[in-house]
């Protein structure tokens, strides 16, 4: 029974692939507007009705898609030997780099369908919510590797060093689609740059030094006048109230 159970998963899973795989042909060769279910399906060589039990509809499966890619980087850097040795800057240069190598091969389709996903106003929130979660699983795992060695200092506001890396991501995966370079030097380049000043500031623990100024700004600055503020708003209060008493009394 449990093998049974096994081979249906596996099935499931391979099915959902073909899906995707089909998707990725059909919307190249017709753009994702003119790409239909139906066409998917058949191409897929699954049963129109069947499709539906997998995704809904045709962003579902290029979400799909960009989920597989991130799967199938984090499969590639577990491969990868030694690669819990590298340095933090070497982790986040090859997780993104193999990113972009897996979305080579489709990259006529990525430009397809790049925009629907991460900037279309009517994008499904809970697709794009699964992606950026399996992003921000592998780099709090950088992370949190890189501050257990001591390489990087704890980060006082985590989820802004997390949402700063995936927007990253979305503009390193823009960049690439639209650099016409030889081999995409250009992106390279791009990529070798920003990752060394990125990782000098927070080595450096400028984010920390920024919390750390802003707050004492508030304490001294900010805490320490709110009584004169107070102070100020209760004589405003105290001489409308004396010019509404005067006038009530003529």
């Amino acid at each position: 029974m449990g093998e049974t159970m096994k081979i249906s998963q596996e099935q499931k899973a391979k099915t959902r692939s073909m899906i995707v795989r089909a998707s990725v042909d059909v919307i190249t060769e017709k753009g994702f507007k003119d790409a239909t279910m139906h066409e998917i399906a058949k191409r897929a060589k699954v049963a129109g009705a069947t499709i539906y039990g997998y995704f809904p509809t045709k962003e579902s499966i290029v979400y799909g898609y960009f989920e597989e890619q991130l799967i199938a980087a984090v499969e590639r850097l577990r491969a990868f030997d030694g690669f819990e040795k590298y340095s933090f800057q070497e982790q986040l240069q090859t997780f993104l780099e193999t990113e972009l190598e897996l979305f080579l091969p489709d990259r006529e389709f990525v430009q397809h369908t790049f925009r629907i996903v991460f900037f279309s106003i009517g994008q499904s929130y809970s697709g794009v919510k699964s992606i950026k979660t399996l992003f921000l699983k592998v780099v709090d795992d950088i992370f949190k590797a890189a501050i257990e060695v001591g390489e990087i200092p704890p980060q006082p506001f985590s989820e802004i060093s997390y949402q700063l890396a995936w927007d990253y991501y979305v503009g390193l995966v823009g960049y690439w689609l639209n650099d016409r370079s030889n081999q995409f030097t250009n992106t390279s380049l791009l990529l070798d740059k920003s990752l060394d000043l990125a990782c000098a500031f927070l080595k450096a623990g400028i984010p920390e030094r920024i919390f750390n100024t802003a707050s004492f700004l508030f304490r001294n600055h900010v805490l320490s006048r709110l009584d004169y503020f107070k102070d100020k708003a209760d004589t405003a209060r105290r001489i409308k109230r004396q010019f509404m008493e005067q006038n009530h009394v003529r």
